[in-house]
C-alpha cells in the first residue's frame, strides 16, 4: 500500500454534539479545495464518556434555537418523535464512523455527515443497528462505501476499543477543551472555531447571550487550514 504523505487534520468530536455537527457541515464545504493537500481523520471524543450520561433531550431542544442563529442553513429539525425513541447512546455511531474511516477519507467524511444529518435533521435514532445500516446502505448505493466490508467490520466489534481509547486520549491525555476540536497539521488546536461569543447555561438550558462571528466562517476555515499547511511544510 502506497504511503500517503499528506498532512493530517484530526477532528475530535462527539456524535450527538451540535458543535461537531456544525464543524462537519463547514469542513465538508471547504475540504474539496484541499483534498489533494490534506487528510481528514475523525476521532471519537464522547460526551457520554466524560459526562457519564446520555445527551439530555432538553439541552438538544434548547440548542436548536442557538444554532439557528449561528448557522441558519444548518439542517436541524427539532426532535418530534416519542421520547422513548430518543437515542440512549451514541457509541454505535462512533464505531460506524471508524468503520468508514478504514475505507478512506471520502467515505469517512460522508459517513460523518450522514450519521449526524440523520440524527439532527432526520430525527433518527442512530444508536440502533438497522438505522446505521440503512444510512450506510445509502452511501453504498452512491459508491462511497463498500457495504460488505462495512457490515463485516461493524458487526465484528473490531472498532469498539478504538473509539473508547480515542475518547480517553482526547479527554485525559490531550486534555482537549471540548467537542469539536481540530488538531491541525502544525500541531495547533482549534476548538469550535468561528461560532461567535456564546453564553449558554447548560444546567438550566438557557441562552443568556449570543454575539455572532463577524466574518465569513467558511473563509476562516480555509485560512486556518492554509496557514497550518504552510507551517507544517516549514
Amino acid at each position: 500500500m502506497e504511503h500517503d504523505s499528506r498532512p493530517v487534520i484530526e477532528i475530535y468530536g462527539s456524535m450527538e454534539c451540535p458543535y461537531a455537527y456544525l464543524a462537519t457541515y463547514r469542513l465538508r464545504q471547504v475540504w474539496p479545495e484541499f483534498r489533494s493537500q490534506v487528510r481528514l481523520v475523525w476521532r471519537a471524543l464522547s460526551l457520554e464518556y466524560i459526562n457519564r450520561q446520555s445527551y439530555p433531550m432538553p439541552l438538544h431542544l434548547a440548542e436548536h434555537s442557538l444554532f439557528q442563529q449561528i448557522e441558519p442553513d444548518l439542517p436541524w429539525k427539532r426532535w418530534s418523535r416519542a421520547e422513548w425513541e430518543w437515542p440512549s447512546t451514541h457509541w454505535p455511531g462512533f464505531e460506524a464512523l471508524a468503520c468508514a474511516q478504514a475505507q478512506g477519507d471520502a467515505a469517512a467524511l460522508e459517513m460523518s455527515w450522514a450519521l449526524r444529518y440523520a440524527y439532527f435533521a432526520g430525527n433518527r435514532s442512530v444508536s440502533l443497528r438497522h438505522e446505521i445500516m440503512d444510512i450506510a446502505s445509502q452511501l453504498g448505493e452512491q459508491g462511497v462505501l463498500d457495504m460488505e466490508r462495512f457490515e463485516r467490520g461493524w458487526d465484528s466489534g473490531r472498532y469498539k476499543l478504538q473509539v473508547l481509547e480515542e475518547s480517553r486520549r482526547g479527554w485525559h491525555e490531550l486534555r482537549l477543551e471540548g467537542s469539536a476540536t481540530l488538531i491541525l497539521p502544525d500541531g495547533s488546536r482549534v476548538t469550535n472555531p468561528f461560532v461567535g461569543e456564546i453564553d449558554f447555561d447548560e444546567q438550566n438550558f438557557v441562552l443568556r447571550s449570543y454575539k455572532p462571528y463577524p466574518g465569513d466562517p467558511q473563509q476562516a476555515y480555509r485560512e486556518i487550514i492554509l496557514r497550518s499547511l504552510e507551517k507544517a511544510r516549514g
